[in-house]
C-alpha cells in the first residue's frame, strides 16, 4: 500500500481541485478523449491524478516483472477495446483487494487483487468493473455530486487516517478510505452489470463475478477484527457500496443469462505462481490470522504450491502460538517439491526451542542444503556447531 507521505501527497493535491468541482454531468467518454477547457474541472483532476501518478512511479512499490505486467495489460485491453492506449498499468504490491482506473487513465491493479482470483475470468470481472467507472465517468461525476465546503477537510481526514487500505474499495477510496469520494451504489451497480457484459464479451466466464465476490465474503467473514468482518456483511464503512450478498445474487441472476464456462484455474496460478510466497508474506504481516487462513485454505484448495501454502499456514499458526499445529504444517510443506526453504529453517528454531537438538541440527542443515546462499549461513552454521559439537 501506498506510505502514509504518499497518500498525503495524492490526497492533497487532490483535494484542492474537488473544493472547486463545478461540473454535473460527464457523459460518456470517447476513447482518446482528454480535457479541452484547461480551466474546467476536468482538466484540474487530470492534472492532479497526472501528479499522483508520477508520484507512483517513483514510489518503489511497483511490480516491475515485465511478463505479469504484459499479462494484466493485455487483459485490460480486451476488456477496455478501443481504450486500451488510454490506459497505463501499475502493478501495486499491496495485500488488499483493490484496483482501480483513474480519469487521466491510471490504472492500479494490486497484487492482493491478483493473488485472490482463481482465474482469469474473475480478474477480467473486476477489471471490467473498473473499466466501467473509468468510460462513465463516475469519478468525475461523484466529484460534482459531493461538492461542498468540507471535501477537502473530509479527503485529507480519510486519508491521514487510514492505515492499510479497505477490501471493496475502489480509486475514490484509494483517496479517501470510505469516505465522501466513494462510488455511489447506483455507480457500483453498474459497474457491475455492464463490468460483466464487458467480460463476458471479452470471451470470459459470466460466472465470475459472483465468484470472486462470494470468495471475498468468506474472507472477510473469517477476519479476525470485527469491524472488518462488519463491512462484508453489511457495507460498514463502505456504506457507498451495495452488500455483498446482494451483490452476489444480482450477479447470479445477471449470469443466468450469459455465457458461462468452466474457468481454468491451473492457468491462472501458473501465472501468480512466481509472486505466490512473497503476496503471501505481505497478507501474513497484516496479523489477520483468521481471513489469511480462510483465503491459505482456498488456494490450496486446488491442491497445487502445497509446499508454499502449507508453509505460509505453519506461519500463520506460529504466529498464533498453536506451535504444534505450526511444526505440523512446516513438517508437510517440506514433503513438497516447492516447499520453501525457510520452511526448514522454520522446524530448526522450533526443535531447538524444544530442546531437540539433533532434530533441529538437522532441519538447519536441510535448510542450508535448500538455500546454499543463505545471507544467514554464517549464524546458522554456528547454531549447527552448538547443537552438535561439530563442524556441518
Amino acid at each position: 500500500m501506498l506510505n502514509s507521505l504518499t497518500r498525503l501527497g495524492l490526497a492533497a493535491g487532490l483535494a484542492v481541485s474537488l473544493a472547486a468541482c463545478a461540473s454535473t454531468d460527464h457523459g460518456v467518454r470517447s476513447a482518446g478523449d482528454r480535457p479541452m477547457d484547461l480551466s474546467s474541472t476536468e482538466a484540474s483532476l487530470w492534472y492532479q491524478t497526472d501528479e499522483a501518478e508520477s508520484r507512483l512511479q517513483a514510489s518503489g512499490q511497483l511490480n516491475s516483472d515485465p511478463a505479469l505486467n504484459a499479462w494484466v495489460n493485455a487483459r485490460i485491453c480486451e476488456v477496455a477495446g478501443t481504450f486500451c492506449d488510454d490506459l497505463r498499468l501499475y502493478i501495486l504490491e499491496s495485500p488488499t483487494f483493490n484496483a482501480s482506473m483513474a480519469p487521466n487513465g491510471m490504472a492500479i491493479v494490486n497484487t492482493g487483487l491478483l493473488l485472490r482470483a482463481e482465474t482469469t475470468d474473475e480478474l477480467a470481472f473486476v477489471l471490467g468493473h473498473e473499466f466501467v467507472h473509468f468510460e462513465e465517468n463516475h469519478f468525475l461525476e461523484r466529484h460534482a455530486a459531493m461538492r461542498n465546503a468540507n471535501v477537502t477537510s473530509t479527503v485529507l481526514g480519510s486519508v491521514i487516517g487510514v492505515a492499510g487500505g479497505g477490501g471493496l474499495s475502489s480509486f475514490g477510496s484509494l483517496l479517501a478510505y470510505g469516505g465522501a469520494l466513494s462510488f455511489s451504489r447506483s455507480q457500483e451497480t453498474e459497474a457491475d452489470t455492464k463490468g460483466l457484459i464487458h467480460a463476458t464479451e471479452a470471451g470470459y466466464s459470466a460466472d465470475a463475478g459472483a465468484a470472486i465476490w462470494s470468495n471475498l465474503l468468506d474472507e472477510l467473514t473469517a477476519s479476525d477484527h470485527d469491524e472488518v468482518t462488519r463491512r462484508g456483511n453489511d457495507g460498514g464503512a463502505f456504506g457507498t457500496h451495495p452488500d455483498i450478498d446482494v451483490r452476489i445474487a444480482s450477479l447470479t441472476a445477471q449470469a443466468a443469462d450469459l455465457p458461462v464456462h468452466d474457468g481454468d484455474r491451473a492457468a491462472y496460478r501458473r501465472i501468480i505462481r512466481p509472486f505466490l510466497q512473497d503476496w503471501l508474506d505481505m497478507h501474513i504481516v497484516r496479523r489477520d490470522h483468521g481471513a489469511t487462513l480462510a483465503l491459505v485454505d482456498r488456494l490450496a484448495g486446488q491442491g497445487e504450491d502445497l509446499g508454499v501454502l502449507q508453509y505460509a499456514r505453519g506461519r500463520i499458526y506460529a504466529m498464533r502460538a498453536d506451535d504444534a499445529l505450526a511444526l505440523a504444517e512446516f513438517e508437510a510443506a517440506t514433503r513438497h517439491a516447492d516447499a520453501p526453504a525457510d520452511a526448514w529453517r522454520a522446524i530448526g528454531e522450533m526443535r531447538r526451542a524444544q530442546g531437540d537438538n539433533p532434530a533441529a541440527a538437522a532441519a538447519f542443515q536441510a535448510y542450508l542444503d535448500h538455500s546454499p546462499q543463505a545471507r544467514d549461513r554464517y549464524l546458522i552454521e554456528r547454531l549447527i556447531t552448538d547443537l552438535t559439537g561439530t563442524q556441518p
